[in-house]
């Protein structure tokens, strides 16, 4: 009943998210789909790198939201990437603490039920795995969709960050998938 509550109160958010008149390149509605996108996987028991990945997706969209707002005020060397990594980091830590990302050593001992592929070793745990993929990845994909708004001088269609960011998602969460499918038959 929980998780359903959490669904509808997502759908709700992107709901109102969407109808907000004009898209900012790291706007509302970014965030709201990729928090959306963590509530739906987890919702149906969808692995814990792929809820990463919209958690990635979350910060770096939450992230360059806020440092739009910010360069209005302050601007200075790096901003970007300082806001990036103290954004990850606020929600990376709590997540640590309150056991949602397994502890290190745990991961080393038991790297087939925690880990992801070869990253056992290293103590590193699937979802912090997928946050960070989601946050670096999701970064680049915004970066391509402001280098083509700015090589052609538009955007191509509506959207476009959004709609960008999503596919990338999708078709990144479905390769994770289809990996970790054929590394639990082998």
């Amino acid at each position: 009943m929980r998780n359903k509550a959490f669904v509808l109160f997502g759908m709700l958010l992107l709901g109102l998210l969407s109808a907000i008149p004009s898209a900012m390149a790291h706007c509302p509605l970014c965030t709201g789909a990729a928090v959306g996108g963590v509530e739906l996987a987890r919702y149906f028991g969808v692995d814990d790198s792929i809820s990463g990945l919209f958690l990635g997706a979350a910060i770096i969209s939450s992230a360059l939201w806020f440092n739009k707002w910010l360069k209005k005020k302050v601007n200075f060397r790096f901003q970007e990437a300082v806001i990036v990594g103290v954004s990850f980091f606020l929600f990376a830590i709590p997540f640590y603490y309150a056991g949602l990302i397994t502890n290190f050593e745990m991961v080393r001992s038991m790297p087939e039920h925690h880990s992801f592929a070869w990253l056992g070793p290293l103590g590193i745990d699937k979802l912090l795995f997928g946050m960070i993929l989601g946050t670096l990845i999701v970064w680049l994909t915004f970066a391509i969709s402001d280098y083509i708004t700015e090589r052609k001088g538009r955007v191509l269609w509506p959207y476009q960050s959004l709609s960008l960011m999503v596919g990338v998602l999708g078709m990144l969460a479905l390769t994770i998938l289809l990996f970790t499918k054929t590394v639990s038959l082998a």
